[in-house]
């Protein structure tokens, strides 16, 4: 086991993780309540009850915390996608659940706000940490690739290569859902979803319902 001799005592490394998670914590409560625009440390200082020494042991400067933050806000919607998708028997079925949850994501009335700052996040943060995002972005489309191969495999479904398949929809879909929700549009829902999934269906061969 490793030792940080800061702040005055011995800190173990399962004290620093926790120190870690206290802060992302934070400053996932101090998002929600006034978007990355008004977000600022010392909110998250205070709303962790944490040092800015603690602060800067795991964090460079402030965006490194959103980057962060950023990764455990899509991973909780990588785990909804694939609780979505688990349910249906087909991989047909599967993928326009994959297809309808995503869309979801901007039309839902008790997920739109935090979709909004989401979308917002993601394209303030890419410029500056790419791979970063892209790691976000992977788990977001491991639910879907992992349909498809076994969708393929299984005779079902006609793409030809799963992983760029999956990715090319993912970020379809994702440019999609972060436009209604950062931006707004004069499309309804239905209008929406009517077009992505025929555009799936068409590109990848899924069966009519």
């Amino acid at each position: 086991m490793g030792f940080d001799n800061t702040d005055g005592g011995i800190t173990s490394q399962a004290e620093s993780a926790n120190e870690r998670d206290r802060l992302i914590a934070a400053a996932r409560q101090v998002m929600e309540r006034n978007g990355w625009w008004g977000f600022k440390v010392e909110n998250v200082l205070k709303q962790s009850g944490l040092s800015t020494r603690s602060f800067y042991r795991h964090f460079e400067k402030k965006s490194d915390l959103l980057v962060a933050v950023l990764d455990e806000e899509l991973a909780d919607l990588a785990v909804r996608l694939h609780d979505a998708t688990a349910a249906p028997t087909t991989h047909s079925d599967r993928v326009r659940a994959y297809v309808v949850e995503t869309i979801d994501f901007a039309y839902s009335p008790d997920f739109a706000k935090r979709s909004s700052l989401l979308a917002s996040l993601w394209r303030e943060l890419i410029d500056e940490y790419p791979e970063a995002i892209e790691h976000c972005a992977e788990k977001l489309i491991a639910p879907l690739s992992a349909i498809m191969a076994a969708g393929l495999s299984a005779g079902e479904l006609e793409c030809e290569d799963p992983v760029s398949d999956s990715r090319a929809i993912f970020y379809m879909l994702w440019s999609i859902t972060a436009d209604q929700a950062a931006l707004g549009s004069g499309a309804t829902r239905a209008q929406v979803e009517d077009m992505a999934l025929g555009f799936v269906t068409r590109a990848i061969g899924i069966h009519a319902p």
